[in-house]
């Protein structure tokens, strides 16, 4: 029981940097203002000052978000395996971690890797960065569906434990 509150306490201790981490980005990317200025098709165009770091600290949730669940699904496997009775809970977790290496190996192959003109007229050709941000896209386009589903399932109780 102690061991186990030591871990609600560490993941909600992460949950709140990783909350005021973005909170702070959204600031610099919102507050600070505009400045960096953009010419497209003969018009002058100025963009926020931090949307590089705004990204740059997206593409850090999605890598902090996929390493949490392979290291979660690895460890709940492992304490399937460990256990005489598997319970539902282990059971859930497996395929949640099963279904998110289709779902990624899913997005890799829709990947479209057909050269990109962004608003600046600079053209985006290599085939890891145009995969990557479609995987990115579609895996984020899927989580919400997702999590969507989970939410409604969970306000019908569906997830609620029967017992005796």
């Amino acid at each position: 029981m102690k061991n186990e509150n030591k871990q609600v306490k560490a993941s909600s201790w992460a949950l709140g940097i990783l909350f005021v981490l973005s909170a702070a980005v959204l600031v610099m990317f919102f507050g600070v203002g505009y400045g960096d200025t953009e010419y497209l098709n003969n018009s002058t165009l100025t963009a926020p000052r931090y949307t590089g770091v705004l990204l740059i600290w997206l593409y850090a949730l999605v890598a902090i978000c996929a390493g949490a669940i392979v290291v979660f699904g690895i460890a709940s496997a492992f304490r399937s395996l460990k256990s005489k009775t598997k319970s539902a809970k282990t059971g859930f977790a497996g395929i949640v971690f099963l279904l998110t290496f289709v779902m990624v190996g899913v997005s890799y192959f829709l990947a479209n890797t057909e050269p990109l003109r962004l608003g600046n007229k600079k053209l985006v050709d290599t085939v890891w960065e145009l995969v990557v941000s479609d995987m990115c896209l579609y895996s984020i386009y899927a989580l919400v569906v997702v999590s969507l589903l989970c939410s409604l399932m969970s306000m019908l109780g569906i997830f609620k434990s029967k017992s005796k």
